[in-house]
């Protein structure tokens, strides 16, 4: 039986609470791939941007925190992904964490479960409604110090996305578009694809969703890694999920899986979500333009 992580286990150091910064890290708004074909290809449209959150509509905040299971059987892919993680990321030794809590989104959407030491998690009661969830250590330390699980879900036949991205340009686009260290107010750092090793993208599959997922190694020439996956519901429902963590050691390697095999998202509640975003977008009076200027000439 593998030990189990405890606040007073010895050799247990003090680093994953308490970590200080001065910023929010933010990964759910990133650079998307427009489009592409049912089966997750590449598109070749230009990039769009994901919008996460949408103006208050009535919609009902559901935040939901609670114990979760003591044990969850990851499916075999998702073991391997966490065991091939381990190695080629060459993540330090931890023990694992002892209790773990179901986070949820502010909308009713999304559901995840997560270390309980994740304990800084968005969205907020008063945040604007989301279909996202984000769950740390400390979400305003620099990016690089602290692990981070982000999940969101989005529909696609609609005019977001009117078809459904391609998974390798989802995660390409978004690796190039998040910060793997520094901060992000001032925005200051390095991305994923600038700090990091990116290997070969890989199948996923966890038991609910099929896609795919790549990982990003040695981020500035530390035993750290990201991790980004994308994939559909294998029921079949019109909409993607993104998963962008960043692990530390076995331990975050472990939660990630974790994770993984407890993604959840309310199709209906997705839907009706979706329809409510629409119906404000189109009571919302069209923008009035601005008068016509020409600036002055540089001095």
């Amino acid at each position: 039986m593998p030990l189990l992580r405890s606040p007073s286990a010895p050799g247990v150091t003090g680093r994953r609470v308490g970590a200080t910064g001065v910023v929010a890290l933010c990964l759910l708004a990133v650079a998307l791939a427009g489009c592409g074909s049912d089966d997750g290809d590449d598109g070749t449209t230009a990039a769009t941007s994901i919008e996460a959150t949408a103006p208050k509509t009535g919609l009902p905040f559901v935040l939901c925190k609670g114990e979760a299971p003591s044990e969850v059987t990851l499916d075999d892919d998702v073991q391997l992904l966490v065991d091939n993680l381990v190695r080629q990321a060459s993540l330090a030794e931890e023990l694992p964490y002892e209790r773990y809590e179901r986070r949820c989104d502010n909308t009713g959407v999304t559901a995840i479960d997560t270390p309980a030491e994740y304990a800084d998690v968005g969205p907020a009661l008063n945040d604007p409604p989301q279909t996202a969830i984000r769950a740390s250590t400390d979400l305003g330390a620099p990016v690089e110090a602290v692990p981070i699980i982000s999940f969101f879900a989005a529909p696609y036949g609609g005019s977001q996305f009117p078809t459904l991205p391609g998974f390798t340009t989802l995660i390409q686009q978004s690796a190039d578009g998040s910060l793997s260290s520094g901060t992000r107010d001032p925005r200051e750092g390095e991305t994923i694809s600038e700090e990091c090793r990116s290997l070969p993208v890989r199948d996923l599959a966890t038991g609910t969703f099929t896609g795919k997922a790549q990982f990003f190694v040695n981020c500035g020439d530390d035993r750290r890694a990201w991790v980004l996956a994308a994939a559909t519901p294998n029921s079949g429902d019109p909409y993607f999920v993104q998963v962008v963590a960043q692990v530390r050691d076995t331990a975050d390697a472990e939660a990630l899986g974790r994770a993984l095999a407890t993604l959840s998202v309310d199709a209906e509640a997705l839907t009706a979500f979706t329809q409510a975003q629409e119906a404000a977008a189109a009571a919302a009076p069209p923008p009035v333009d601005a008068p016509t200027t020409t600036a002055p000439a540089a001095p």
